[in-house]
């Protein structure tokens, strides 16, 4: 399953933390939105809603694919990884299998492409020799 990128992110950090399915950690909101590339710090005035809603949506997107239950109390998540998301989380933390599910999510796409790519080259090849026959 190929998911978007905060989600994939969120996902592979989780695995990173707990290697067990059933082992519950707890990451501040602040350390959510530092893996997804905010600055945003317990000190900091600068927490916008719309930070804080990217890394609750995306943490709510997971526990409806049944990757991980949350919950949330004062600004901390306690978080466990299903079994199924223990698999996902290992599959992210490798590029070679991170690829793998990319390639596997659109590979009816890049066949039609490159079906479609030497089409036109036999196409072109096609026209280029009956042009040439006088």
């Amino acid at each position: 399953m190929w998911l978007p990128k905060e989600e994939r992110k969120l996902l592979e950090s989780y695995y990173h933390k707990s290697e067990k399915t059933r082992e519950t950690f707890e990451l501040e909101i602040y350390e959510a939105m530092k893996i997804l590339g905010f600055k945003e710090n317990k000190e900091s005035v600068l927490t916008t809603d719309e930070n804080w809603a990217m890394v609750f949506n995306a943490n709510d997107n997971l526990k409806d694919r049944k990757l991980i239950d949350f919950e949330l109390e004062e600004n901390v998540f306690r978080i466990n990884l299903t079994l199924n998301g223990l698999d996902l989380g290992r599959k992210y933390r490798s590029w070679w299998t991170r690829s793998g599910l990319w390639f596997a999510e659109y590979k009816n796409h890049w066949f039609w492409l490159i079906v479609s790519f030497l089409g036109g080259i036999m196409g072109a090849l096609i026209v280029n020799w009956l042009s040439r026959v006088d």
